[in-house]
């Protein structure tokens, strides 16, 4: 390819190395990446190199002849370079051909050619001389090398992305056909095979073609990327139609559903034909609940087993799922990938249990354990902020003579009416609890005493006007008696009970169907430690009269044999007795 005429004036040889300059710093640039090729270009641009420099070898051998110069060492080191150009762009013909091919056995391979060539070179230049075999061998290494290299470029024709080589390809064929023409004719009637630029010429083309074999090779692989996430899709499309729990795949830039499968459509009751429409936070029934699985994910990109409270698109009843969700790839987007499995009747389950534990199974109100220590909080928390609170204890008046003269079942109506007005006349954040029998337990939060009494007239005002009908068909009217302690007595709940318990008793007393207070000036005569104002065998449900003395009421927790005592006391003092209002106060009977 290269001409000697190159090193006749000083702009030739620069022109030619900012030509090759170019090409490495190209070459430079591509061997940065993944080009599977880029040994084999790597090979070819040594092979150039080699090439030029035997050019200029030769250069060296014409001044030293024509100074009448041994020019044997010479004519062997430009034998050898062409040799090693030729051995360069074989090496990287079979890198592009092959691209891993087996490097011990064509190692051993190019080492015996290389041994043979540089063997053959020493014969005929020092030991048997002959300017007709060298002159020869020069123009065959240089025709074999350009044309290997021609052949592997035109062998990668085939790929999708093949635009790069065909710059390769024209310049080292055109090259190869240069070569031919010089070796069969005489250079010196041939311009174009003569002229000097052809080198800087092919170095130029060469490192246009380098950069677009690249450019190629990123098309290819990002290709073979698109087809890579295409699979992945189809895959994850079948996994989800397949899987038997719902799934849905939305967006997270913009929350819309791109994906779900037969199950998901169902359990959301989802319009196929309008995905697109839908967005995943439209399924939520609590907006709290979307924030805190969102916050989850973004602290956790992975959650398991997280409990959601959804709708149907069109639904108001709500339902609770489990959920597991994680964020993957998915169509060139980041996308939620949420599998669901529907726990309502787990979670209904839950709150049944939940309420035997604490809802008093007669009236639904919260039982006496649940408001000992529900209030006990509240008192602790009101107590840090210095705020107000009271408790109010309520017994129906007379309740026995209910009972004994309508039945016990009107009697359980009177005390469901009692506890669904209690509700309905208090606030959601008060506390009403059945506390045994007829007795009924009231928090009261952020009031004072005065404005609890308040609140306690207006509930009994509104109880003396209930009616309830028995099952005869007969109307039972009643009536409640009221006591009231507050934080200004005590904060501790059970100080707070046993006051208002008292202050009831008081109301009793002082002729029923009133609302009495225990101020702290009070707590001078009080004590706590005596005995409680109790009969309780007067309420005493029928269903436990053939049950042994030693069974425990399940309504009251009261020992059957103490039962027994006091109902044979009472027997003793009086053949008949008035109708009890309440199981705790001996006036009452």
């Amino acid at each position: 390819m290269g001409n000697i005429d190159i090193f006749a004036n000083i702009s030739n040889i620069t022109i030619t190395l900012l030509s090759l300059l170019v090409l490495t710093v190209t070459l430079l640039i591509v061997r940065q990446g993944k080009l599977p090729i880029k040994t084999g270009l790597t090979c070819i641009y040594l092979g150039l190199v080699f090439e030029l420099i035997s050019v200029y070898a030769e250069h060296q051998i014409n001044i030293e002849y024509m100074h009448g110069r041994s020019i044997e060492l010479l004519t062997f080191i430009a034998l050898c370079l062409i040799f090693a150009s030729m051995m360069s762009f074989v090496v990287g013909a079979l890198q592009i051909l092959i691209n891993k091919f087996n490097i011990p056995i064509i190692t051993v391979g190019l080492v015996v050619i290389t041994i043979l060539g540089v063997a053959s070179s020493g014969y005929f230049v020092f030991i048997y001389p002959d300017s007709n075999i060298i002159s020869n061998m020069k123009q065959i290494f240089s025709i074999a090398g350009f044309a290997i290299v021609s052949i592997a470029l035109w062998a990668q024709l085939h790929n999708r992305h093949a635009i790069g080589y065909l710059g390769a390809i024209i310049a080292f064929t055109v090259v190869t056909v240069i070569a031919i023409l010089r070796m069969f004719f005489d250079a010196s009637s041939w311009e174009l095979i003569n002229n000097w630029y052809l080198s800087p010429l092919v170095y130029n083309v060469l490192a246009v073609s380098f950069a677009s074999i690249n450019a190629d090779f990123l098309a290819q692989r990002l290709d073979s990327y698109r087809q890579d996430i295409v699979k992945y899709n189809r895959r994850i499309e079948e996994i989800i139609k397949s899987s038997p729990f719902p799934i849905l795949i939305c967006r997270l830039s913009d929350d819309k559903i791109i994906l779900a499968n037969d199950n998901a459509i169902r359990l959301f009751g989802i319009d196929i034909n309008e995905l697109d429409h839908y967005r995943f936070r439209d399924f939520f029934a609590d907006a709290e609940n979307r924030q805190l699985l969102n916050e989850r994910l973004e602290n956790e990109k992975d959650v398991q087993d997280f409990e959601i409270l959804v709708k149907t698109y069109d639904g108001d009843s709500p339902f609770w799922l489990l959920t597991s969700a994680t964020t993957i790839d998915y169509n060139y987007d980041v996308v939620l990938y949420a599998a669901f499995q529907d726990i309502t009747s787990r979670k209904n389950r839950e709150v049944l249990l939940k309420n035997q534990a604490t809802r008093d199974p007669l009236t639904s109100l919260y039982n006496r354990r649940y408001f000992e220590e529900e209030v006990r909080k509240r008192i602790n928390q009101a107590r840090k902020n210095n705020g107000m609170y009271c408790i109010l204890m309520t017994d129906v008046d007379l309740f026995k003579r209910v009972n004994d003269t309508y039945g016990h079942k009107t009697g359980d109506k009177v005390l469901m009416e009692l506890a669904a007005a209690c509700e309905r006349a208090l606030r959601d954040r008060d506390i009403v609890a059945r506390y045994g029998g007829e007795e009924f337990v009231i928090y009261l939060d952020d009031v004072d005493a005065e404005n609890a009494r308040v609140v306690a007239e207006r509930l009994r005002e509104t109880i003396a006007e209930l009616s309830v009908p028995s099952d005869d068909g007969r109307i039972v009217k009643f009536t409640i008696s009221i006591g009231i302690s507050s934080a200004a007595v005590s904060d501790n709940i059970d100080t707070l009970i046993k006051t208002a318990d008292e202050a009831l008793y008081r109301a009793k007393q002082n002729g029923r169907n009133r609302v009495e207070i225990f101020y702290p000036s009070d707590m001078k005569n009080f004590k706590p430690d005596e005995e409680p104002h109790k009969d309780e065998s007067a309420n005493r449900h029928p269903i436990f009269e053939k049950e042994e003395n030693t069974e425990v009421s399940l309504l009251d927790g009261i020992t059957g044999s103490h039962i027994a005592e006091q109902q044979t006391q009472i027997e003793e003092k009086t053949s008949i007795s008035p109708v009890v209002s309440s199981p705790r106060k001996p006036e009452d009977k």
